[in-house]
């Protein structure tokens, strides 16, 4: 059994992300931009219709910062995800890059990847439908730690079969359980390369919203929440290629030679 390696792993996809930021701007800026423009006008649209409401009064927050702008923003980012997340693992699993300059493309791999995606993120639902019905009832005692066992449940199937995505990205063979086979006793290591990421992101969130809070005295907040944008994908950037790596190693080389050291971020 191939074992995780994972600080390599986190260490590979950050490294990779900085040796090769030139390849990652040119594949990723079309959709970012248009990302960052769309998170852009909804925040000032949101500090405009909160500009009366009590801070204090979360309801009354929420309900003035959601409507059909949060709405918009919400979908296209659905939908320019998978353009950035299919472009950066392709270039890491096979080393392809696009010759255009302009690298907008949302096809049929593009929008299976996106329903991948929406799966994965459905596995825990059952569990959270369970202790937020059963929480308001005479059966809490019961439904909240079983709600909380399936929630649990569908996190680990949920990591595992997150997988399937660079298969997706790739055109490779969709086989569930051939990744669950894969992922079998890996599965604290897939958790603690995920962690350590976490970790690793922090630290840079912390220097980079030190530098912007410092840039944005200067040039006013929208400069704020540019960077906060750009700091989510390059958040979900470094996901994608930890994924990856973790399919390389875990799924790649149990059916092929390693591949050649002249793909993505070697």
């Amino acid at each position: 059994m191939v074992k995780l390696d994972i600080v390599g792993t986190v260490t590979e996809s950050y490294k990779g992300a900085w040796s090769h930021f030139a390849d990652m701007v040119k594949l990723v800026w079309a959709p970012v931009i248009v990302y960052i423009a769309a998170n852009v006008m909804h925040s000032l649209s949101v500090q405009q219709s909160t500009t009366d409401v009590d801070p204090a009064d979360l309801e009354a927050v929420f309900q003035a910062s959601w409507g059909w702008q949060a709405a918009i923003v919400t979908l296209l980012g659905l939908f320019l995800w998978p353009i950035i997340a299919v472009a950066w693992h392709r270039f890491v699993l096979l080393g392809e890059t696009s010759s255009s300059a302009l690298y907008f493309k949302f096809g049929r791999r593009e929008a299976r990847f996106m329903l991948t995606s929406i799966f994965l993120s459905l596995l825990m639902v059952p569990g959270i439908l369970i202790m937020v019905v059963g929480a308001g009832t005479e059966f809490a005692t019961f439904a909240v730690p079983i709600g909380l066992v399936l929630m649990v449940a569908g996190l680990v199937y949920a990591l595992r079969l997150s997988l399937l995505l660079p298969a997706v990205a790739t055109d490779a063979a969709v086989d569930a359980q051939m990744i669950l086979d894969a992922t079998q006793g890996n599965v604290v290591r897939i958790f603690a390369a995920h962690f350590l990421n976490i970790l690793a992101l922090l630290i840079v969130a912390i220097v980079v919203s030190i530098l912007i809070g410092v840039v944005a005295l200067v040039m006013g907040p929208v400069i704020g929440i540019i960077g906060g944008a750009v700091l989510g994908i390059f958040a979900q950037i470094i996901s994608v290629a930890i994924l990856s790596i973790m399919y390389r190693d875990l799924v790649l080389s149990r059916q092929a030679p390693a591949p050649s050291s002249d793909t993505g971020l070697h």
